[in-house]
């Protein structure tokens, strides 16, 4: 929206502030502290929509006495201009406040627009109606993209090609000695002849072979066999004292093992998450098609319609996330209609449904999730808050702010839980945020 909400409102004659731009500041500056207050407290979505969206709001409503200290904080001579609690001018800036907030933080929409699909068709509000539906339309866009992105199956996943830069290996190191020639001389010579002639000294004796070649045959055969031992001698000498130093290639090989694995986790997690999508709709699909209740372990088909319709309100909301599609809501329809026994005609009180709730033994799940005994403020709750927390009905009307009297079909009703469970979650949540915790 271009236009705040109290600038909407103001245009259309929905508020007064007699033309005072400066009256209008500081109702908008204490709708931004409204929304602060509730970023940071978030459990106070609920309660300031199901306000915002009731124009018979009692003035010594918990919500409309906040405000109200809200305001005076701001602006003290208020009552200079309004005649009495301005109860049209709190409900704006609870207004302004929730769709501020809800640009910020996604699941405070989600309980926004869950809450105000509810009681909104059922208020008095019909003034009101564009501006409300613009800005639940515009959060609804939003969340339902989100939800969207988040539910894709995609055609075709692709994968990035493993990157693996392998180290520089040192060469290996060859260790090799010299042939011993003086050896090897010495050698040669015994095996040529019995003595070798120095310039110095004159003939020596080799100790070796015995003939000279004029015996040829005996020569010749000693020859062979002292060269041949000769040399074998030193080349086995040469060959022994080489050694070969090969590089230390463990650590590559660790870190390439280490990297495949890394990739392929990544691949298969990849895998996982583009393909959740599509394991939540075959899951829903199982559900819708067996009827069978996963939390009360027994068949839809074995309760009465009105309390098959509750508990797969709640079964559905265990099965999908918070960010759903809005074709949810479509689909549990849909499954409330497929019930035995379903008369498409008849609606119900929703006092009477909220009794079904209560009393029936099936649902004890459901009431045990949607209890909250240990509530620390009073006021405006949503009806399945005040089924599971209240030891009674009475105060139906003025606690939830809808009328006993109401008529629901049981798809409306399955669809009136599941935004209720949808919300409180939302809720919680976003109390658990990291923006919420992050400091400084």
């Amino acid at each position: 929206m271009s236009d705040s909400v109290l600038l909407q409102l103001l245009s259309q004659g929905l508020i007064d502030v007699r033309g005072d731009d400066a009256k209008l500041e500081k109702l908008e500056t204490t709708a931004a502290d409204l929304a602060a207050l509730l970023k940071k407290d978030p459990s106070k979505t609920i309660p300031y929509v199901l306000v915002a969206c009731d124009p018979a709001v009692r003035t010594d409503d918990e919500v409309v006495l906040s405000v109200v200290e809200a305001l005076k904080s701001r602006w003290p001579t208020y009552v200079n201009t309004f005649s009495g609690t301005p109860i049209a001018v709190i409900r704006a800036m609870l207004l302004q406040a929730l769709a501020l907030s809800a640009k910020d933080e996604d699941r405070i929409g989600v309980a926004f627009v869950n809450t105000a699909r509810n009681v909104l068709p059922l208020t008095e509000a019909d003034n009101e109606q564009g501006v409300w539906h613009g800005v639940i339309g515009s959060l609804e866009e939003k969340i339902d993209g989100r939800a969207e992105t988040e539910w894709a199956t995609p055609d075709q996943i692709s994968f990035a090609p493993m990157r693996f830069e392998a180290p520089a290996l040192n060469e290996p190191t060859v260790k090799r000695s010299m042939a011993n020639r003086d050896y090897l001389k010495k050698n040669i010579q015994a095996a040529a002849g019995p003595h070798y002639h120095d310039n110095q000294t004159g003939n020596v004796a080799t100790n070796g072979n015995p003939y000279w070649p004029q015996n040829a045959a005996q020569w010749n055969t000693e020859f062979g066999q002292r060269m041949a031992s000769a040399v074998g001698d030193v080349i086995d000498g040469v060959v022994k004292s080489v050694s070969v130093e090969l590089p230390d290639v463990s650590a590559p090989l660790t870190a390439l093992a280490q990297s495949a694995s890394e990739y392929v986790g990544a691949a298969v997690a990849q895998v996982g998450v583009a393909t959740v999508g599509l394991q939540r709709r075959t899951n829903l699909l199982w559900w819708k098609e067996s009827l069978f209740s996963p939390s009360a372990r027994i068949n839809y088909r074995a309760l009465s319609p009105a309390a098959a319709a509750a508990l797969m309100a709640f079964d559905l909301h265990n099965l999908v996330p918070t960010f759903s599609p809005a074709s949810v809501s479509s689909f549990l329809h849909e499954a409330v209609v497929a019930l035995p026994g379903y008369d498409s005609g008849k609606e119900y009180r929703i006092l009477e449904l909220a009794d079904e709730i209560k009393a029936n033994p099936s649902l004890r799940a459901l009431r045990e999730h949607v209890a909250e005994p240990d509530r620390s403020q009073s006021g405006r709750m949503s009806v399945t808050s005040f089924v599971g927390s209240a030891p009674t009905l009475e105060g139906f009307a003025g606690v939830t702010g809808v009328s006993p009297d109401t008529q629901l079909t049981l798809p409306a009703w399955s669809a009136w839980i599941f935004r209720e469970l949808q919300a409180s979650r939302a809720v919680s949540e976003a109390r658990q945020s990291p923006k919420r915790t992050r400091k400084g």
